[in-house]
């Protein structure tokens, strides 16, 4: 799918090329130069630094200006046409497919990468795995101690946090991003089934808040996608805090294995929560953006996908078992 996209990418240039009459190295300085604004969604803001580093390393007569927004808001630029070029992690709900059809717009996407959304908690807490139904209870208020969370397949588990949480400590503390973010309505949708959050949250407006209120909480739980977990390098990820290993339970009552999140597991689904990282543009021709988003869906930008431990999408991924 992926490479028929990045082939009409690149027909799209040589047709343009015969229309126009002109030789490729005009074509390719018209998608290699020049300055462009994009609007980036906070939770893959990392990435986007990374990517566009690289592009204009590789492009030096080409400038990328990036500004940050929640997905729900860089969408809303994009139909309201205050930009023609945004990065998400959540695609449009059907209320904003009606818009676009309505005011007859058109919008190309393009998958460029999948991310995870993991739960991390206090190096110091002793929790180190729970089920998609001690999520919902945890973020929704059902459990407010974390004396409440009795693990069936770990007693020793439930002996450490006993002996660990006293009645100083034992209250539950939420960090969860802001209501406009894709990462708030993914957890909401898929595992929070619609319930609304907790009132004794405390709303972050930026991925770096959960993670310093969890560093500084040792009875804290945040939610934070891979892009902030990572170090910048492939499988490496930030060891300040600790992220839960999840089991899914689903609606039948079936009860997948636990597991870590880690950037492997994201790639073969066998860590539940992950989800696309996509290019949403209104430019037409060829223009400093066509160059941009080949570059994103070709090798040079798959890498910094990959090095950024989150998943390429248009490029081979090979992975190893280590007993």
């Amino acid at each position: 799918m992926m490479r028929k996209v990045i082939a009409c990418l690149f027909i799209v240039a040589v047709n343009f090329l015969q229309i126009q009459g002109c030789d490729f190295d005009k074509i390719k300085s018209v998608t290699t130069t020049g300055e462009m604004s994009i609007v980036v969604d906070e939770n893959v803001e990392k990435l986007m630094q990374d990517e566009i580093k690289e592009f204009e390393r590789m492009n030096p007569e080409a400038k990328v200006n990036m500004k940050i927004a929640p997905t729900k808001v860089a969408k809303a630029d994009l139909i309201n046409g205050d930009t023609k070029f945004a990065v998400v992690t959540r695609n449009f709900t059907e209320e904003e497919k009606a818009v676009i059809e309505k005011n007859k717009i058109t919008v190309k996407e393009y998958p460029i990468a999948i991310d995870g959304i993991g739960f991390i908690v206090n190096n110091k807490n002793p929790i180190e795995r729970v089920t998609s139904e001690d999520l919902k209870q945890i973020f929704t208020g059902g459990f407010i101690s974390w004396k409440d969370i009795k693990s069936d397949q770990d007693g020793d588990q439930n002996k450490e946090v006993n002996k660990f949480f006293s009645k100083s400590n034992e209250k539950i503390k939420l960090f969860i991003q802001r209501k406009n973010s894709s990462t708030y309505d993914y957890v909401l949708d898929s595992i929070l089934k619609k319930t609304e959050y907790s009132a004794t949250a405390q709303i972050c407006s930026t991925s770096v808040q959960v993670m310093n209120g969890v560093r500084d909480n040792e009875n804290a739980i945040g939610i934070i996608n891979m892009n902030w977990m990572t170090l910048g390098k492939t499988d490496t990820i930030d060891s300040t805090v600790k992220a839960l290993r999840v089991s899914r339970i689903s609606d039948s009552g079936f009860q997948r294995d636990y597991a870590e999140f880690h950037q492997g597991l994201i790639f073969n689904a066998k860590y539940p929560y992950r989800r696309s990282i996509y290019v949403l543009t209104t430019e037409e021709g060829m223009k400093l953006s066509t160059g941009f988003i080949i570059f994103l869906l070709g090798t040079d930008g798959q890498k910094i996908v990959l090095k950024n431990s989150l998943v390429p999408l248009t490029q081979p991924v090979r992975t190893i078992q280590i007993n």
